[in-house]
Formats: C-alpha cells, sequence, structure tokens
C-alpha cells in the first residue's frame, strides 16, 4: 500500500504543484499556462523513453555516435 501512495505523490503532485502555482499567478484566459503544462507534459512523457533508450545502448554496448555499430 505504501508503494502505491509514492508512486501516485511522485506521479501526480509535481503536476497539481504546478498546476497551482501557474494558476494562482497567471489569469485563466490568458494561453501560457496551458502551454507549460502541455510541455510538461511532453517533457515527463518523452524523458522516460529517452532514459529507456539509453540504458539499452549501454546494456547492449551501442554506440549512438557511430551508426556502423
Amino acid at each position: 500500500m505504501n508503494a502505491i501512495f509514492d508512486y501516485c505523490l511522485n506521479k501526480f503532485l509535481p503536476y497539481l504543484l504546478l498546476a497551482t502555482v501557474l494558476f494562482s499567478c497567471v489569469p485563466w484566459d490568458t494561453w501560457e499556462p496551458y502551454a507549460i503544462l502541455g510541455l510538461a507534459f511532453f517533457i515527463d512523457k518523452f524523458s522516460f523513453k529517452t532514459g529507456y533508450s539509453v540504458a539499452y545502448c549501454e546494456k547492449r554496448g551501442i554506440d549512438p555516435v557511430d551508426p556502423e555499430l
């Protein structure tokens, strides 16, 4: 049960805090807070995939700079 609680806090609390700070400082009718939240979701989704691909290459000895390998 503790692991589920920790996962939920690590996954969702940063978005909640970011949205709270954004919408408390910037008006609701502007586009900036929505763009910032969208970019935060984009960063979260693709940073995991990038980290996974780097770990995959390191484990198998693939050099991403040298296309011949």
